[in-house]
């Protein structure tokens, strides 16, 4: 019920500049202490006729109304815009850019104070110094954790201010209609990898064009392993010693090769198995490819090879787009 009332009366958007529909505002503690304080001295006043006391409540309340209206202004001039969020690890912490731009209708004033920042429905928040004379577009860095691979919508962040006396908390939640990735734990373990055997009409062009610069370079030998392509085996010392082995070539760009696990494993932990293997390959600079159930990936290298992958380990099984009953939370970072 309160998600649809937020819905309509903050619609979701990159970008927000606080108005009066989205800005909800009360007194804190301190502030309910102050109003008491108040009203107690006024009644004291009025019971045994003194001006000067009653005069001081009125001083008071005068003070408590103008910093009501002076802290709703403050935050009124706040305007956000999000960041393109990263992917991350689950059971790591990622982070949520927020920019701090000047608001539509307050170009010279803009907010100033402490500002206290929370995920929706959590109780963790990080805070924040609005800088007023800093030039540049200032940003906020809000971190967020979660605990299962997916891809999930980021929900609402509350803001909040105090400034300027902490009589009067002023808040927002703010919807940036964005959605996050992520990416399974790594976890080290073995992994199938089957190679590619080589193009020969490739190769013996390669070998007739030039010897002294060919695109395999023989490089050392290693034991056979399962999966490998016969035609490196070294079938002479198979035949004079039988040890099973294999010829190693220099250039890592025909080391290609698929990564995959046994069907048999639980699908989470083949999941995180590969997930590491992908990380360590890609580290390395290697062609690989990824087959897994239904993932199937020609192998590739380079950052976007890196996250086709990932990706795909982490919607494996999933639904599109993921509503999960844990909520983010984030955590206290010292400025």
């Amino acid at each position: 019920m309160l998600s649809r009332w937020l819905d309509k009366r903050i619609p979701p958007a990159s970008q927000h500049s606080l108005t009066l529909n989205s800005i909800f505002v009360l007194p804190t503690g301190f502030g309910w202490s102050f109003i008491i304080m108040a009203l107690c001295l006024f009644l004291l006043g009025t019971n045994y006729q003194n001006n000067l006391m009653v005069l001081l409540s009125y001083i008071l309340l005068s003070v408590m109304l103008l910093t009501l209206f002076y802290t709703h202004q403050n935050f009124a001039r706040l305007a956000v815009k999000s960041q393109p969020i990263a992917p991350f690890h689950c059971h790591q912490t990622g982070t949520f850019q927020l920019a701090v731009i000047k608001h539509h209708a307050q170009q010279d004033k803009p907010c100033k104070g402490n500002l206290v920042a929370r995920w929706f429905d959590t109780k963790e928040q990080v805070s924040f110094i609005l800088n007023a004379e800093e030039k540049s577009q200032q940003r906020l860095s809000v971190p967020i954790k979660r605990s299962k691979r997916g891809k999930y919508p980021l929900p609402r962040l509350t803001l909040a201010c105090d400034f300027p006396l902490g009589l009067f908390k002023c808040w927002t939640h703010l919807d940036f209609d964005a959605d996050i990735l992520v990416y399974p734990q790594p976890l080290q373990d073995e992994a199938i990898q089957v190679a590619l055997p080589f193009d020969e009409s490739e190769q013996s062009k390669n070998d007739t064009t030039t010897s002294s610069h060919s695109s395999t370079d023989f490089h050392s030998l290693s034991d056979y392993k399962a999966g490998e392509p016969l035609n490196r085996v070294v079938w002479k010392q198979v035949a004079k010693s039988g040890d099973w082995v294999v010829k190693q070539f220099s250039d890592p760009i025909n080391e290609k090769y698929y990564l995959s696990v046994d069907n048999q494993i639980d699908v989470e932990r083949a999941i995180s198995i590969l997930t590491h293997h992908v990380i360590e390959q890609s580290k390395n600079g290697n062609q690989f490819g990824l087959q897994y159930r239904s993932i199937d990936i020609s192998p590739h290298y380079g950052d976007s090879h890196t996250h086709q992958c990932l990706k795909a380990l982490s919607l494996l099984n999933l639904p599109q787009r993921t509503y999960p009953n844990d909520a983010f939370s984030a955590e206290a970072a010292s400025s």
